[in-house]
């Protein structure tokens, strides 16, 4: 397809959609197809067409799509971008609460509760409606109410719906709206008020919406009530890459534009400026297998590129430290950044393996969207507790670790601890074994002073995988982490946590390691330096990465099971699986690694498994299996490049 020569440089499809004129308008984007160049030029050409500013709004779904198109708009077209409105869903929804507050039942100077604010308020409720209100109940509470805001749960829960009517009148009385409200209450004003949606429609003359295949159904009734009687409707968005169905994006808004608006305009954006045509070509032949999509076909513009690598390890650690590697020798002879690496997986827990294999291979990273291995609660409580084995005078450990679980053991009883340890001059845990202190305060103190005395002889006299497995038992942190956790996966997360520590231990304690060095290790290990994030090897899930480019992307845990996920092969939501993987894999711009264990760690077993089946489905021409085709020119290559990576780190010429 040859491009359009225009001042900007269009090709043929991105112009026809900047300057399309007349009626709604759907612009179908792949993958680095350039969609926010086309949004962004095609609100240029309205203003350059003498369109009011005021008269053009757009809408997008984050504050930082939102900034990035303004700010592109700011250098296009000067102070004209000041007038335009440009912003999130949620802040046009806010827009216009506070313009009719009266209408929406509030007054003026509305508050937005989120957060804290949030969970206060349905707190309060469940306490006056005599019902549970844990930390637990509350977050549970607002999760389910949410969704019936949203229309995803069917009002027929009675208890539930007396909950919400409950939390709507408290917010109402305390002059105030959280989220979901932000959507809801625009549709009630303008559905009852035809004033207010002529006013607002007025005001979207131009109406553009940017990711439109993450709209919800609350969402579509909101741009179908905002649309411009003219029908200058412009949405912009990829039903392949709609991957947000368990937080209520549907895909199926994209289908139901046709059918609301039989004028509709399709224009598809295939031409990719990111990808190589390997790697595209093996992402197009897997989403093709999806039936609920509208269909295009991404060209590459940068040329056929290497193969998509497809590896095999035993382990999840073997593979974590063979990306590690990977990414040391490419970095090593290549002029390649650490940001322009990326580590993709489904789930965040399958970080903790590749953090470690890249803090002992000296690589920076960051966990984006997500918790450090080192940062979650449940590894920092286990560290307390073994920090204070090795080492009775760590004041901080003891505080973290008597208080988790929790022992009935105040904020008074722990003042007087310290004041108690201050006056003799000693630790906080030998206070605790004190006996004056202790016929005071009770037996609480008491029995933690025997706990962490029992700790200290396991690991003074037994082996190191009977020591460790006694501080769970004994301190009965798991039994914490279960009953704390929203469900059965996360507990197994969290567990799955811990019991990748364990297996760190081991691995030292075989060394003839001992408890201190192994702690100083750790510490060592977690002492990265942070502050240059652009400069770092990025690791996230695969929702996360939505958006991002990278010259090299790992995709781990490519079995059956863990991606698709065994929930989505359940629940049959086998074509949004598809969809994320097609979102991984065209992160990539010049090379593809599509990784997967042959024994993996579940519920503490190990079990033997399969290959994803989405490595079968890709085009297996662009594929190379590594590991079954050692003559190949890729498995060559990657044995070359480690070979000379060693070389020059060794200064060998």
């Amino acid at each position: 397809m040859s491009s359009r020569k225009t001042d900007s440089q269009l090709n043929d499809e991105q112009y026809r959609a900047v300057f399309h004129r007349g009626g709604p308008l759907l612009v179908l984007a792949g993958a680095g197809s350039g969609k926010t160049r086309v949004i962004t030029e095609r609100i240029a050409a309205l203003v350059e067409r003498d369109v009011p500013e005021d008269a053009i709004t757009a809408v997008t779904f984050t504050n930082k799509a939102a900034r990035e198109m303004r700010q592109r708009l700011k250098d296009r077209l000067g102070d004209k971008a000041d007038a335009l409105r440009i912003c999130t869903f949620h802040a046009l929804g806010l827009a216009m609460v506070r313009e009719h507050a009266k209408l929406a039942g509030r007054r003026s100077h509305v508050s937005v509760f989120a957060g804290a604010e949030q969970k206060s308020a349905m707190k309060s409720v469940l306490g006056d409606m005599k019902l549970p209100a844990d930390a637990d109940q509350v977050d549970r509470i607002l999760g389910r109410v949410s969704q019936l805001k949203n229309g995803l749960l069917d009002v027929s829960e009675n208890k539930l719906a007396a909950i919400r009517e409950r939390y709507d009148e408290l917010l109402q009385r305390m002059n105030a709206v959280d989220f979901d409200d932000l959507l809801v209450l625009p549709i009630r004003l303008m559905s009852e008020h035809a004033d207010v949606q002529a006013l607002w429609r007025q005001r979207a003359r131009h109406l553009l919406v940017d990711e439109y295949q993450d709209s919800s159904r609350v969402q579509y009734e909101w741009i179908r009530l905002l649309m411009p009687e003219a029908g200058n409707l412009t949405v912009v968005g990829d039903d392949d890459q709609s991957i947000y169905g368990w937080r209520g994006a549907e895909v199926k808004n994209l289908f139901q534009l046709q059918r609301d608006f039989p004028s509709l305009t399709v224009i598809r954006l295939e031409e990719n400026y990111r990808s190589t045509a390997s790697i595209l070509q093996a992402s197009n032949s897997l989403i093709e297998k999806n039936t609920e999509r509208m269909g295009k076909t991404l060209r590459s513009n940068i040329g056929q590129g290497k193969p998509v690598r497809v590896w095999e390890s035993p382990n999840p650690e073997e593979e974590a430290r063979r990306v590690a590697g990977d990414i040391r020798a490419r970095h090593a002879i290549s002029a390649v950044h650490w940001d322009g690496f990326c580590v993709l997986y489904r789930a965040s827990y399958q970080s903790r393996a590749v953090e470690l294999a890249l803090r002992e291979a000296a690589i920076p990273y960051h966990v984006s969207g997500g918790l450090s291995f080192f940062d979650r609660a449940e590894i920092q409580d286990l560290l307390a507790y073994l920090r204070l084995i090795a080492n009775p005078d760590d004041d901080m450990a003891f505080m973290r670790a008597i208080a988790r679980p929790r022992r009935g053991i105040g904020d008074k009883a722990l003042g007087e601890l310290g004041d108690f340890a201050m006056q003799h001059q000693c630790s906080l845990l030998e206070a605790c074994r004190h006996d004056d202190l202790v016929h005071r305060r009770g037996d609480s103190l008491r029995e933690f002073g025997e706990l962490m005395t029992a700790l200290e002889f396991q690991f003074e006299h037994n082996e190191p995988d009977e020591a460790f497995d006694a501080v769970l038992d004994f301190t009965r942190l798991e039994d914490a982490i279960r009953a704390e956790a929203d469900d059965e996966d996360m507990a197994e997360r969290r567990m799955g946590n811990l019991m990748e520590l364990r297996r760190w231990w081991l691995s030292h304690a075989g060394d003839s390691g001992n408890l201190s060095d192994f702690l100083q290790h750790i510490f060592l290990l977690a002492d990265k330096d942070d502050d240059d994030p652009s400069a770092q090897v990025r690791l996230m899930t695969v929702h996360a990465a939505k958006g991002l480019e990278f010259d090299h992307v790992y995709v781990i845990g490519m079995e059956d099971g863990n991606f698709p996920h065994q929930n989505a092969l359940q629940e049959d939501r086998m074509e949004e699986e598809r969809r994320l993987m097609y979102v991984a894999m065209t992160r990539a711009r010049f090379q593809l690694t599509l990784s997967y264990a042959r024994v993996r760690t579940r519920f503490g077993q190990k079990e033997k498994t399969a290959p994803s089946p989405f490595l079968h489905e890709a085009d297996q021409s662009v594929l190379r299996w590594v590991d079954k085709d050692t003559d190949s020119d890729e498995a060559r290559q990657e044995a070359e490049d480690h070979m000379a990576a060693m070389r020059k780190m060794l200064g060998i010429s």
